[in-house]
């Protein structure tokens, strides 16, 4: 399901390009690949551990360029965009998940998987104890 987006003045790093929209002029397509839901895995230092977690990765997006982009995530495109499209899914094929976080707020946290470090930004759920990772993948084309 392929969308188009509108960015004004937004500057992110996306694989080995640079996208510097200015002024609306640039249209993004965004397509979302693939939604992974897991049950919550323990893991030390995790700060949220109790509350529903989205994570959002570009698709091909290697190591170095994903630690090298993890401050520079458009969240607030991906909270009025994708998130919506995530949470419609998870409706339609994982009703059980579905029921506990659908009407949850989310909010972008730097530390979300670690709160040791900024290695792992993405979505907290406000439902404690629905404890699920999912994890996004999305392809950016122009």
């Amino acid at each position: 399901m392929p969308q188009h987006v509108f960015f004004p003045f937004l500057f992110f790093y996306l694989g080995k390009v640079l996208y510097i929209c200015l002024l609306k002029q640039t249209i993004m397509k965004f397509e979302i690949e693939e939604i992974q839901v897991r049950a919550y895995e323990r893991r030390s230092g995790e700060k949220y551990k109790n509350f529903p977690k989205i994570y959002i990765f570009p698709e091909g997006e290697s190591i170095l360029e994903g630690l090298y982009s993890r401050r520079q995530r458009p969240y607030k495109f991906f909270k009025q965009e994708i998130l919506p499209l995530v949470i419609e899914d998870l409706s339609k094929n994982h009703k059980d998940v579905f029921d506990r976080i659908g009407g949850d707020k989310w909010g972008w946290r730097q530390d979300c998987g670690c709160s040791m470090c900024p290695c792992s930004p993405g979505f907290v759920g406000s439902s404690e104890y629905a404890p699920h990772n999912i994890y996004v993948t999305v392809r950016f084309s122009e």
